[in-house]
């Protein structure tokens, strides 16, 4: 037996059983009459066997050809079902969304308020959503999406730029009180820093020069909320979201630690696969998010 068996010959042969003649299965399946008969020569020629006894006015089945014929039906109606339901559920606003995204300020202010907005549009949308730094692959992990922040490693995907998110250096202003000035990013050397999960250092000045420096952490924690507290407490220097400092600049619990040169923003994008088929789902949540940042820019 050949087991490269077509199955447009599969189809043609059951059309021709069920409809009961050559002619009455061509028109079923828009097809000539000859170009059946190939298909079912094609068939037995791939098996090895005869299915069907073949007179100028009967079609009759051979044994073989009767097993043949109630397992095919069955396949095909299985076949033409598990096509509708991969259609369906391409189609249908419903299911669940996996996102890997980084976390911190971002997740807690802004995608866990855009996740809420949009399931209330979309109640049949479940997201899962992943908060972590790790490095993960749409190709390989069971991700539907990636957020991250800064340099994009992979060009296969396409990327949609969520925002930029404002970043600086602060600590208490007891801190610097008799400790040693800080005019260059260099000075930060004599200091106490406070770092997360970044400890190279990158600033501009307002003749662009930029000046990177490795810092070696008097303390180090992954909680953003912690490191605030500890600056907060004067414990040294810290690189911080502004979104969390802002009422602390206006009490003056913290101060910048450095005037004359920032943090320039960080790019945070949406990643996904190219995918001409892409779900609905997926799509809907997609253009949300991206409407959704694109708002809150203004």
């Amino acid at each position: 037996m050949n087991n490269n068996i077509s199955l447009l010959d599969v189809k043609a042969f059951v059309a021709v059983v069920t409809e009961g003649s050559f002619t009455k299965a061509a028109e079923e399946l828009g097809s000539s009459k000859a170009h059946v008969s190939r298909q079912l020569s094609q068939l037995e020629k791939a098996l090895g066997v005869q299915l069907l006894i073949r007179t100028t006015r009967t079609l009759k089945l051979t044994e073989p050809g009767e097993r043949f014929y109630s397992t095919s039906q069955s396949a095909l109606a299985e076949i033409d079902k598990a096509a509708s339901d991969a259609v369906e559920m391409n189609t249908s606003v419903s299911g669940k969304i996996r996102i890997n995204s980084l976390g911190g300020a971002f997740g807690e202010e802004y995608l866990s308020q855009a996740i809420a907005e949009f399931a209330a549009t979309y109640p049949d949308i479940h997201i899962d959503v992943s908060f972590d730094s790790k490095q993960v692959s749409l190709m390989d992990d069971p991700f539907d999406l990636i957020i991250r922040s800064g340099e994009l490693p992979d060009s296969r995907m396409v990327s949609r730029h969520l925002m930029d998110m404002e970043i600086g250096l602060f600590c208490a202003p007891a801190y610097l009180k008799g400790a040693a000035p800080i005019v260059h990013p260099r000075d930060l050397k004599s200091h106490k820093c406070l770092t997360g999960t970044v400890d190279k250092w990158s600033l501009v000045n307002i003749s662009e020069e930029v000046f990177s420096l490795h810092i070696e952490p008097a303390v180090r924690c992954a909680n953003s909320r912690v490191l605030l507290n500890y600056a907060v407490n004067g414990m040294g220097i810290c690189r911080l979201p502004s979104l969390y400092t802002s009422e602390y600049l206006e009490n003056e619990q913290l101060v910048r630690a450095i005037e004359g040169w920032h943090i320039p923003p960080i790019p945070i994008h949406l990643l996904y696969t190219k995918n001409r088929y892409q779900p609905e789902r997926l799509r809907c949540f997609i253009q949300f998010l991206c409407e959704w940042f694109r708002k809150l820019g203004k």
